[in-house]
């Protein structure tokens, strides 16, 4: 972990200023009883916290094999203390406290990562977070393949360039309330300006009010939104960690995915932590072997997760 993470999280290890920190946020949310609801919870919030960096920390410096375990139990840690700013009642069952992800439990012979699939349950971790964080619902027995979620991370684009010799997305750039992107994503998607705003209406979360206006010149399009896009909610715009805003080529992978970037991140260290506690010889032999082109993806996107999560966490507490 480096300094610039290390950072991230020190005002919340004072305990003064997260009670008070965590008294606005539920008062904002109008929770009775917000100010005594924060002293409960308070020194759960902070131990979370920093329970999450010591497994990021840890996950820096462990082999390889180990580093999915790390980084998932990090995660759930970190997403523990997001869900204390607006649930402080959690948890309220026992329900709440499995994973809400399920997978194969047996690989096959012709086992590949890329083509492997989550499912999610009705209750759980998962469904609870996207709820509570992101009023996202109704997402029991839908399915998710680990290609596509890869595809939605930005920082892996250049990967899939490098090796499946395709460009998926459109880099722009992003300006106060106005991202600037070429015009030719009218021409994938098919659609005129005018259609295209009514598009971006209908398929980005949490959207509540006002409206996108897009108009085109000289090959460029300028997008004016009606809020402000963060690292944490953005969806379907998609941000790499040096905060370039991508736009993916395929509408129609856009209008069936509905994640934001935290969901895609747990369910591809789900996975990936179930394989190498319960999938060891497949496990090794991808490590060692460097058969196929799982290994490339899995490497390039552990390292992205362990400088990207707590990067988009912090982004979520102080926005």
């Amino acid at each position: 972990m480096n300094l610039l993470q290390s950072d991230l999280f020190i005002p919340f290890y004072s305990a003064t200023y997260s009670r008070k920190f965590l008294t606005d946020r539920y008062e904002t949310n109008q929770l009775a009883q917000s100010k005594t609801k924060s002293y409960q919870v308070c020194s759960s919030f902070m131990y979370h916290l920093q329970h999450g960096q010591l497994y990021f920390k840890h996950a820096s410096i462990v082999p390889f094999e180990l580093k999915p375990i790390l980084l998932f139990y990090g995660y759930v840690q970190l997403l523990k203390a997001c869900i204390l700013t607006t649930d402080p009642n959690y948890p309220e069952n026992s329900q709440v406290l499995a994973h809400g992800v399920t997978t194969r439990k047996r690989k096959k012979s012709t086992y590949r990562f890329l083509d492997d699939e989550v499912k999610i349950q009705k209750n759980g971790l998962f469904s609870h977070f996207l709820d509570k964080m992101f009023h996202v619902k109704h997402q029991e027995g839908e399915k998710y393949q680990m290609l596509t979620l890869l595809r939605h991370i930005a920082d892996m684009h250049p990967l899939f360039s490098q090796i499946n010799k395709e460009q998926i997305s459109y880099k722009g750039n992003i300006v106060q309330n106005q991202i600037d992107i070429s015009s030719k994503v009218l021409d994938s998607y098919h659609m005129t300006a005018n259609r295209f705003e009514q598009y971006l209406e209908s398929n980005t979360v949490g959207i509540t009010s006002g409206r996108f206006k897009v108009s085109e010149q000289n090959g460029q399009l300028a997008i004016n939104l009606p809020f402000s896009l963060s690292l944490w909610k953005s969806t379907p715009w998609l941000f790499n960690y040096d905060g370039d805003i991508h736009l993916l080529k395929d509408k129609e992978t856009i209008s069936s995915y509905k994640l934001p970037e935290l969901a895609t991140h747990f369910l591809l260290l789900y996975n990936l932590s179930m394989i190498c506690r319960y999938e060891a010889e497949w496990w090794g032999d991808l490590i060692h072997t460097f058969d196929g082109v799982d290994f490339p993806f899995i490497s390039h996107y552990l390292t992205i997760a362990e400088q990207k999560i707590p990067l988009i966490i912090s982004s979520y507490l102080t926005e």
